[in-house]
Order: C-alpha cells, then sequence, then structure tokens
C-alpha cells in the first residue's frame, strides 16, 4: 500500500515538473490608465529616478527600503539601487532608453531575495482625453519561477501593484497647481 501511495506521488510530482518545464519561460506584464496631462507634463514623472520613486508603488509596500541614486538625475544612465530586508530585498533599476516625451525602458536587476532581471518600459500615447500611460515588465522565469507562477498569479500581484502607482501618477499629473488668490 505505501508502495502504492509513494508510487503515484512520484507520477503525479513528475507530471507536474513536465508541466512546468513546458511552460514558457517568457512574461509580460502590462496596466495602462488614461491620464489628463500631457506628455511633457508626466515624462519628467518617469525619465527621472527619484520623481518615479514618488509614485511607483514599491516603498510604500517595503519601508525599511534605503534607496541611493547614481549617474545624471535622468535620462540614460540614471540608476536607483534599492536594500531592504523586507520583500524588496537588493536590485537596481538603470535606465537603458529615453525617447523624450514617449518612453523611457528601465533594465531591473534584482540580487535578492532571488536573482532576476526584467525590462520595464513606460510609454506614453497622446490622445483626445489626455495620455495614455502604458507600463509593461518583461522577462524570463526559470524552472523555480515557473513553479512558483503555478501556485501564485504573478499578472494579479504586479499588475495590482503597477495599478496603484499608475493610479497615484494620475492623482499626481491631474493636481491643479494651488490659486495665488
Amino acid at each position: 500500500m505505501i508502495v502504492r501511495i509513494l508510487l503515484g506521488l512520484v507520477v503525479v510530482i513528475a507530471l507536474f515538473c513536465t508541466y512546468i518545464a513546458l511552460e514558457s519561460p517568457d512574461y509580460t506584464i502590462v496596466r495602462e490608465t488614461t491620464i489628463a496631462a500631457t506628455p511633457e507634463k508626466l515624462f519628467p514623472y518617469i525619465n527621472n529616478s527619484k520623481l518615479a520613486n514618488d509614485w511607483m508603488p514599491w516603498l510604500e509596500s517595503d519601508p525599511k527600503t534605503k534607496m541611493t541614486y547614481e549617474g545624471p538625475a535622468e535620462g540614460v544612465g540614471s540608476i536607483a539601487k534599492w536594500d531592504s530586508p523586507g520583500p524588496m530585498g537588493t536590485g537596481s533599476a538603470t535606465v537603458i532608453d529615453s525617447l523624450p516625451n514617449e518612453k523611457v525602458v528601465t533594465q531591473l536587476l534584482n540580487k535578492a531575495p532571488m536573482e532576476m532581471s526584467q525590462v520595464a518600459e513606460i510609454t506614453l500615447t497622446p490622445g483626445k482625453d489626455g495620455t495614455l500611460v502604458r507600463w509593461s515588465v518583461k522577462g524570463q522565469n526559470n524552472f523555480v519561477g515557473r513553479a512558483v507562477c503555478f501556485f501564485m498569479n504573478m499578472d494579479k500581484m504586479v499588475g495590482g501593484e503597477f495599478e496603484k502607482g499608475l493610479a497615484k501618477l494620475k492623482v499626481m499629473a491631474e493636481e491643479k497647481a494651488p490659486s495665488s488668490s
């Protein structure tokens, strides 16, 4: 009886591992919103590492995070580094492409709690009701990452954080300047 149970368990584990191995390692997470502001008004919030941290949700979710900045304040070569004993872990975000008032591409490197590399892109597309802001991240999961994603919906978790950040950016960008009366 125990042999059958163990054999069944081995078969289930083998099937699970086969399924995970056949899953695509590539992933993309995307969220977007329209903000009643021009691309020119929004661009500094995505091109400047310090201003980006004002609306991105990561620091709120891990207040123990220590941030440092290197390179130029904005544009290609601008680097934000973080270190935390909490969920943010250790990593960096380096702007690798910046097209004024259109897009910013950032290379994300996480060293802890697990090593991971991603490319994030934020694009600004003008429209009649404002600017469509599209935030995406692309990367590849190793076998362990794909196994974790089998049990956890990463699109929902990370996408939910993107939604929080975009909502905060929307409020910041749509605020009217205080009147001087």
